[in-house]
């Protein structure tokens, strides 16, 4: 009887073929990409390239989102098979067949289904892996070139993933026919779904899932809180509309049908409602599934795209200069001299040179125009909103624009809400006259605007004189910094040349001093420019392949829908 479920494996390949054709084209893509990104995750020559290690670390999350969603994928697909060819199991169970034959029967048609699609997968892979690699290059704006990328581990670990999702199949189709005698099978298909439990609950449970989601994701404000409330706005949305696919468009429906406006005048809506119940019943589970991957190729496609079109403001707004130092409790001239010293050792050519002041402090409380800045000690805790202070003639030599500032007057450039168009500020008991609220952000290309990143709620004082200013708050938490930038003729692969060598520089003048709490750091725009490449190349990277993965996933299952 084993010899006669060889034959039967592979006819019903055969005979069945119009059902497998989509089946087989999830898995091969499924693998193919899988195959690529994990190929591109252990690539060694990444390694090589200035980035290197940031676009591993995003890979490597990419390579664990494209195995979860090729499981759900595959695992979708195989249910829709099965559920398709239930009839004929039960026909072959009454016509003699044992449970345990038929069980090997499906086993080895995986079995011959599988070596051909992961061999077919694999090969593909194998194929477009130094395109892929030269796309990804060119997408972290590196030199284009078509090396091998060929690597056995690669092989060994797609087998692995998909043997354990093919073994995980078998398992579960042996259940499913274990579970029912050939008369059950044979009608599966055919027979209504049982009437689902708790149904009002459930779509009540699901609105307030999905409202809670949406309310979290629109409503955070502190961003060192928003990932975390970000993923459980995620978590919520997700486990609500599974519910409301479950139940709540059955509610609806059933609510539809019982209207007589509806049904009872028009006896063909009565029809088709019923019908929609009961497909929705056979199919919620999976449409949800569509739903929810479909919505994470839209989110995930556009944060990457914004990512990445943003990198370059991004660059400009961190990097102001070809080489920047910032410092903490050094001399301007210290900075000065870094600066001289280090393009004449290089023999580079400078073509501007900034030298400046700042201070910068966070609000612990705003009310309207009056705001108290926090005190000294209070350092890890969530601003209302931060001021970066400059002098007047600092912001003189940055846009060439005299504002004639004296007593209690500033300038300010502001993007908190409540202190736009205002005429007074009060920083804790001093109050000052807003002489001209500045339009443009002027320290762009001048001074390194860390702040960014964090809030979109900051702002720039410029005061008459800087440390008049800061003899006003000695019980405050006020941070001075010294910065310094130039911007020189060298390409920026000569730039890119000297960053582990600038690095060292700025640690050896580190070691010379004495003073406890200074310090100088250095950036290097080439090097940052590089860095930042990497990262957002590997975002948008995972953020448009994934598109072609689980489009094809879902257009795959869409055609074994259409076949039931």
């Amino acid at each position: 009887m084993f010899r006669l479920t060889n034959k039967l494996a592979v006819s019903n390949l055969i005979k069945n073929r119009k059902l497998y054709y989509p089946f087989a084209l999830a898995v091969l893509l499924a693998v193919t990409i899988t195959y690529l990104f994990y190929s591109l995750s252990l690539n060694p020559n990444i390694g090589k390239i200035r980035g290197g290690e940031t676009i591993s670390m995003t890979l490597a999350l990419g390579m664990v989102v494209v195995t979860i969603a090729s499981g759900i994928i595959v695992l979708y697909a195989n249910s829709f098979v099965m559920k398709n060819r239930s009839k004929e199991l039960g026909v072959y169970g009454m016509l003699g067949l044992e449970k345990r034959h038929l069980i090997s029967m499906v086993f080895k048609e995986l079995l011959i289904f599988g070596s051909l699609t992961l061999t077919a997968g694999l090969g593909l892979g194998a194929l477009f892996d130094k395109l892929i690699f030269a796309l990804l290059l060119k997408l972290m704006k590196m030199k284009v070139e078509l090396v091998s990328t060929f690597q056995p581990i690669v092989f060994i670990l797609v087998l692995i993933v998909f043997g354990a999702i093919f073994l995980g199949l078998i398992f579960i189709n042996a259940f499913r026919i274990a579970r029912m005698n050939a008369l059950q099978l044979s009608r599966e298909k055919a027979s209504g779904e049982k009437k689902g439990r708790f149904l009002g609950l459930q779509t009540i449970l699901g609105l307030i899932s999905m409202g809670a989601g949406y309310f979290l994701a629109v409503t955070v404000e502190n961003p060192l809180n928003a990932v975390l409330i970000f993923f459980v706005a995620v978590l919520l949305v997700i486990f609500g509309t599974y519910l409301l696919f479950n139940a709540g468009i059955t509610v609806f429906l059933q609510i539809l049908k019982k209207k007589t406006s509806v049904t009872i005048t028009n006896p063909n809506n009565m029809i088709s409602v019923s019908n929609l119940i009961f497909r929705m019943k056979k199919n919620a589970v999976g449409l949800a599934t569509i739903a929810i991957l479909s919505t994470m190729v839209l989110v995930t496609m556009s944060a990457a795209t914004s990512i990445f079109k943003g990198s370059e403001i991004f660059k400009k707004v961190m990097n102001p200069h070809d080489f920047g130092i910032t410092g903490q409790n050094v001399e301007k001239e210290d900075i000065n001299k870094l600066l001289d010293q280090y393009a004449s050792d290089k023999g580079l050519t400078v073509t501007k040179k900034e030298v400046l002041t700042y201070s910068s402090f966070g609000v612990a409380n705003q009310e309207g125009t009056k705001l108290t800045i926090f005190e000294k000690g209070q350092n890890r805790v969530q601003p209302k909103t931060v001021f970066m202070v400059f002098d007047q003639k600092d912001y003189e030599n940055m846009t060439g624009q005299k504002l004639a500032l004296s007593g209690k007057e500033v300038g300010l450039f502001t993007k908190n809400k409540e202190l736009q168009g205002q005429k007074e500020l009060t920083l804790n008991d001093q109050t000052y006259t807003i002489k001209e609220e500045i339009k443009k952000d002027f320290i762009l290309e001048h001074v390194p605007n860390q702040y960014n990143i964090l809030t979109s709620d900051y702002n720039y004082l410029v005061v008459p004189d800087l440390k008049a200013f800061l003899d006003q708050y000695p019980n405050s938490s006020i941070f001075n910094q010294y910065y310094g930038g130039m911007n020189v003729t060298a390409s920026e692969e000569e730039q890119l040349k000297l960053a582990d060598d600038y690095a060292k520089f700025l640690n050896n003048f580190n070691r010379e001093l004495n003073k406890e709490g200074s310090y100088v750091y250095g950036s290097n725009l080439a090097d940052s420019s590089a860095q930042m490449s990497a990262l957002f190349g590997g975002v948008f990277f995972i953020g448009i392949f994934p598109l072609h993965h689980l489009y094809g996933g879902n257009s795959s299952c869409h055609l074994l829908q259409t076949n039931l």
